[in-house]
């Protein structure tokens, strides 16, 4: 019912605020979706548009929903905080069809197959949204983007008679996410330690179409009236002709070094008594580091971070720590530290499989190295008691 009162309500504004537009066959409508760009870690998830064309007045426009201007007020804060300011504007699609050929993405079209009144209808939606009053929106990654903004527009334009008729993949968010960075494993591991358990669950197809890929398979195989298609035709305008090649050092490779330096001066301690409390300083400061920015995340902003389980091996307190260790490393609270923590690493790798999130795997190397060294230095410690 309030989806119906919606769609009412904005008919009534299409009339109130009317545009010239002849609905005919020479105006058309599409959604156009662009590959991935992963050279940017914002744009490796593809992109989402609508298109407009009058071919009697010469006009082909671009309705962009994914607009972010580096310099609105506070842009870093708000970044950081979740609460970006996205922007709806329209501007001339051989523009931006030169730009995304450019980068070597790849350009689909679907065509909508819209009568009359759905056209003037859904014409006046995006001038609406346009508007200085309505352009800017709160962003949210999987919840309010470029492709959900779409298909909710879509929703309104058809209205009840239009169905996703798309099966879901039974992935999370995370899971979808993770299929677009397999060659961006910074960006991926990145995604991993500030995003919580609420991208965890399966989700359905409508949250599916966050994504622009799955955008364009929902509106592919969705239908009006129970069994007619909404897309009348669907052109390939560009094809991507080079994959994403990252040339920095993956994380994985940085995590097996410290792994193996970890094993290497651990063995040295063992058997020579040589202290490497420099070393463990400084592992301990940057997990502690990152645990105080999970911390910030969960509790004082809008990002999807809260109950991380991440921030059981980068605890903040770890901070503290790393500076004690330097300064007086045989007492008491530093040995006790390192035996209490060590425990928590080693019931996190135990229950690794079992806990409500999806930890990335890459962090394994990491984790166990630095339960080698605090299980190394609670036992040198305990013999320097003794």
């Amino acid at each position: 019912m309030v989806k119906k009162n919606k769609r009412i309500f904005i008919i009534i504004l299409s009339f109130v605020f009317s545009f010239s537009l002849k609905a005919d066959d020479e105006i058309m409508f599409s959604v156009v979706t662009i590959g991935p760009y992963e050279s940017e870690l914002y744009s490796a998830f593809g992109h989402s548009g609508i298109r407009y064309i009058d071919k009697k007045n010469n006009i082909d426009h671009f309705y962009n929903y994914g607009i972010f201007d580096f310099n609105q007020p506070n842009f870093y804060v708000n970044f950081l905080n979740g609460k970006l300011l996205y922007m709806v504007a329209k501007y001339d699609y051989r523009t931006a069809e030169k730009y995304y050929i450019n980068e070597d993405r790849y350009i689909k079209e679907q065509v909508l197959d819209l009568n009359e009144s759905e056209k003037i209808l859904l014409y006046n939606i995006l001038e609406q949204n346009i508007r200085p009053e309505n352009r800017t929106y709160l962003y949210n990654y999987v919840f309010d983007n470029c492709a959900t903004k779409i298909r909710d527009v879509l929703d309104n334009v058809y209205g009840e008679s239009l169905s996703f008729t798309s099966e879901p993949e039974k992935k999370s968010f995370r899971q979808l996410m993770d299929l677009y960075l397999e060659k961006n494993k910074w960006g991926d591991l990145g995604i991993d330690i500030c995003l919580g358990p609420e991208i965890d669950y399966d989700v359905s197809f409508d949250e599916e179409m966050f994504l622009p890929d799955y955008l364009f398979k929902g509106i592919e195989n969705a239908v009006r009236d129970g069994d007619k298609n909404i897309v009348s035709k669907t052109n390939i305008i560009n094809l991507q002709k080079e994959d994403f090649q990252s040339y920095s050092l993956g994380p994985h490779y940085i995590f097996l070094i410290f792994f193996i330096i970890s094993i290497y001066l651990s063995f040295r301690q063992v058997k020579y008594g040589i202290k490497y409390f420099v070393f463990d300083s400084i592992y301990l400061m940057v997990s502690g580091i990152i645990g105080c920015l999970l911390v910030y995340l969960w509790f004082f902003t809008d990002h999807l971070s809260s109950y991380n389980f991440n921030i059981v091996w980068a605890m903040p307190l770890n901070i503290i720590i790393s500076i004690l260790i330097l300064v007086n490393p045989n007492s008491s609270l530093v040995k006790w530290y390192m035996f209490l923590y060590s425990v928590l690493l080693f019931s996190l790798l135990i229950l690794w499989n079992w806990i409500p999130q999806n930890l990335n795997e890459i962090l394994l190397f990491f984790i166990l190295g630095i339960a080698l060294r605090l299980s190394v230095n609670f036992i040198s410690l305990s013999k320097i008691r003794l």
